[in-house]
Parts: C-alpha cells; structure tokens; sequence
C-alpha cells in the first residue's frame, strides 16, 4: 500500500513538472539614478538591473516602474503626465540579467523621498527584495521674478531723477554674476549703483538703481534688461513723459542742494533725497527700494506700510546723509528725523570685509541707533555670501555699522535731535523760514541799544550845558 502512495506522488510530481513556476532564488535588484536632483523641466535617469545569480534560468521576469506616489511631481513623459511603465515578460538565464533605463521628468519643484517605486515581478508576483524606492529632489532654477519699477513719469527737460528697479531670485539656486543694463534714449546717465552682483542668493533682493538726466523733450521708453551666467534674460521698460523747459516745474524726483553738516561725531555730506509713493494717508502704494547714491545703503518700504513724517503727515520724501564717525565702519542719518513705519522697513549695510579690523570677523558686526545719548543694539543679519548686514526699523534717525563691542563717542546731538526747522518750499505756501532768531541778529540789536544811549546821554549833556549857560 505504502509503496503505491509513493509511485502515485512521483507519478504527479513527473506530470506537472513543466506547469510549476521556478522560484525566485539567486534573483537580486540593483537601481541607480544618474542624480539625486534636477530642476523643474529637467531629467535623471534611472536604471534597474535585475541578475540572476543561480544555476537555472529564471522565467517570467517583469520590471515595473510607478511614480503614483510623487502625485504629478515626477513624470515619464516630458509634456504630459506618465505615472505608470513596465516592461515585457523576460527570462534570465542562470548568470546572466537584464536592465532597463528610464527618463523621469520633474514637474514640480519639490523632494520626492522614495516616490519612486521599483517592482520586479516573477509570474505577476514580487520577487524578493521587491520593491525597490528611490528618491530625488526637483528644483526651480534660478530665475529673476518679475521686476517692479519706481520713478517718476513725467519730468521737465534738463530735470534729474531717479530710476530704481526691484527684483528677487525666485529659484531654489543662487544667480551668478546678474547685470542690469539700461537703454534710456534721450536721457543720459549721470550714475548708477547696484548694477552688478556676482551671487544673488535664492530670495534675495537685487535693486539697481539709475540717476537719469532728461535731455530732449517727448515721451521715451526707458528699458532695463537683466542678465546673468545662469537665469534667463529679463527686460522691462517704463515710459516717461518729458515736457519742455519754457515752463519749469520742480522736479518730480528732486535731488537736494543744500548741504547739513554737525552732530555725530564728525563730518557729514549732502542729503540724497528720494521719492516714496504714499496715497493721502501715507499708506505706500508700491514696494519701493530706495539707495543712496554710493550704493552701501538700502531702505526697502513694503507695499501698504504706512509711513508718515514727525507731525503725522503723509512721508513722500526720504534722505540720507553719510556721517563721518570714528569707530564705525559707516553711518547714516535717515531723515527726515522723526518719521515712522509700520509695520517696520528694512535698513542694509552693504560692507568690504577687507576694511574689517585685525581679528574681527564679519560675524562680529552689528547695527546699531543712536538713542538718548548712547548706541542701542539692533537684531542684525549678516549675509557673508553678498556682505550685507540688514535689520528693521520704525523710525528714522542716526544709524551705524559697527562691531559689537563698539560704543563710538559722539561729540554733537545727531542731526535728528536739532528742533530748528530746515527751510523748506512748498508748492501752495511759497518759501517758508525759520523764526529762530539768529546770533548775528541778536548782535545786531545789542549794538543798536547801546548806539541809542549814547545819543540819549549826548543829548542829555547838550541841554544841561545850555541851561547853564543860560543862567549865567
């Protein structure tokens, strides 16, 4: 009995020999990707190898490839969206492999960490070791955002004013060597500032800045174009409406002629004043950058800041005058002297980190305010890629970069603390003067009082010797 169970199992076993799937054994998966990241509209490539280390072939091989989990971050096609590829049913014989390579595709920036799935199939089912997960990063490229521009749009033939131009890196990598170059067809150029940067980080900020001179009258197009080793070209224009020179108007964008010295320490020079788009409530109507002339301070004013003057005005102009103070790598006084922001503007340092001192780092910087007769620290970020120093402020008065442990000496109340009033002109009021009276002008009445008693006491003398000569 025993022994013809056995002869009918082997009997089976003999029958259905070439109907049993082979297993998977001495079956291994090898992936790899031609890198870890690429940029939105790029590629990598992936390739999956699968061997077969046995001594028998191994049959009904598939390789699946799914990409379901990136949710249209990744794609097999480059214009429309493949999420799912396999190839056909293969066999491996006993030492050999097979392979096979993918392009995938980034649509949308992001990291895709194992979102790319591998299965390797035998006869519909996972062979050991299956699935496989890779991953890879998408990035944007870098890339300048769409730049805004600040300037005036009508000016008078022979008037000065300013060109400012904002714009960001809006890629996830930094922008080398930008240029900004202008076409400004019937002005000229009288300066420029910011024009060059060797990295514009992701994010940051790049504002160049142009003095223009208006030259010949009509309406010109001024074109701005934006270029670099690795982000695509840019170009905005603006055009600007120059009238005539027989009826002249002020300046739209003026630039100031006097010049105020004193307080801080030291010297100072001619206040750079510049425009601020404000409505009649103060509030800004459009994100403005502001530089002064030599480039080493920026003042950015967000959209819908509200900005006003000490008496609570509306803020249209701004000025910045360079001080001379020992012990500072530079300072500034903002004016006009009392006006306030909110939300808070943010205030850069552009600084040479070859001017540092001996043994400071430029780690060891900060921005501080002259305050109540002593410098006040500020929150101060340093960017020691582009060599900027930035902080907040809400108000304006005397500013400086220094290092921390510095506590420059100043000699005169700053400029902002003086309450005599500058003279200024106003378009309805005319020339308006400062009432304070003058030391020339207090000399001026001491030597009249003292002229008119020596009169009095001559007069005086004269009638006492003619009464007496009378009598006698």
């Amino acid at each position: 009995m025993k022994k013809g169970v056995l002869i009918l199992v082997i009997s089976l076993m003999v029958i259905f020999a070439g109907t049993i799937p082979v297993t998977s054994a001495g079956l291994t998966i090898t992936t790899s990707t031609s890198s870890g990241e690429m940029t939105t509209g790029g590629s990598v490539t992936l390739t999956v190898d699968v061997s077969n280390t046995g001594t028998s072939s191994q049959s009904g091989i598939t390789i699946e490839l799914d990409l379901t989990s990136a949710n249209g971050g990744l794609s097999l096609n480059a214009t429309s969206v493949k999420l799912k590829d396999q190839t056909e049913s293969q066999t491996i014989a006993a030492g050999g492999s097979i392979s096979k390579t993918w392009t995938i595709y980034g649509v949308t920036a992001g990291t895709y960490t194992n979102q790319i799935q591998i299965n390797v199939k035998q006869n519909g089912a996972d062979i050991s070791g299956s699935p496989v997960y890779e991953s890879v990063s998408v990035k944007d490229p870098a890339s300048f955002a769409t730049p805004s521009i600040s300037t005036a749009t009508s000016v008078t033939q022979g008037d000065t004013f300013y060109f400012n131009l904002t714009t960001q890196n809006s890629g996830d990598y930094a922008i080398q060597n930008a240029v900004a170059t202008i076409s400004a067809p019937g002005f000229t150029v009288v300066s420029s500032s910011g024009t060059t940067q060797s990295s514009i980080a992701p994010d940051a900020v790049f504002a160049p800045s142009w003095k223009l001179s208006a030259e010949s009258a009509g309406t010109k197009t001024v074109t701005v174009t934006l270029s670099s080793d690795n982000a695509a070209s840019v170009s905005v224009s603006r055009s600007i409406t120059v009238s005539g020179t027989s009826t002249p108007t002020p300046t739209p964008t003026p630039t100031p002629t006097s010049t105020r010295t004193g307080g801080g320490g030291g010297g100072g020079g001619s206040a750079e004043e510049a425009n601020v788009p404000v409505d009649l409530f103060g509030v800004v109507k459009s994100t403005t950058t502001l530089r002064s002339e030599d480039g080493m301070v920026a003042l950015t004013v967000q959209e819908g800041t509200l900005a006003k003057d000490a008496a609570g005005n509306p803020l249209s102009t701004v000025t910045m005058m360079k001080r001379s103070i020992t012990g500072t790598l530079m300072a500034y006084e903002l004016g006009p002297g009392g006006a306030t922001f909110d939300p808070p503007v943010k205030l850069e340092f552009k600084y040479d980190p070859t001017t540092l001192p001996e043994g400071a780092s430029e780690e060891d910087l900060v921005i501080k305010v002259y305050r109540d007769g002593s410098w006040v620290a500020l929150d101060t970020v340093i960017d020691t890629e582009n060599h900027v120093a930035s902080t907040e402020v809400d108000h304006f008065t005397l500013f400086a970069l220094m290092l921390k442990e510095s506590a420059p000496i100043v000699e005169e109340a700053p400029p902002s603390a003086i309450t005599a009033t500058p003279t200024r002109v106003s378009p309805e009021e005319g020339v308006e003067t400062p009432g304070a009276e003058t030391p020339a002008e207090s000399k001026k009445g001491m030597y009249a009082i003292i002229a008119g008693a020596v009169v009095l006491l001559a007069i005086a003398g004269w009638w006492l010797y003619y009464y007496r000569k009378k009598r006698e």
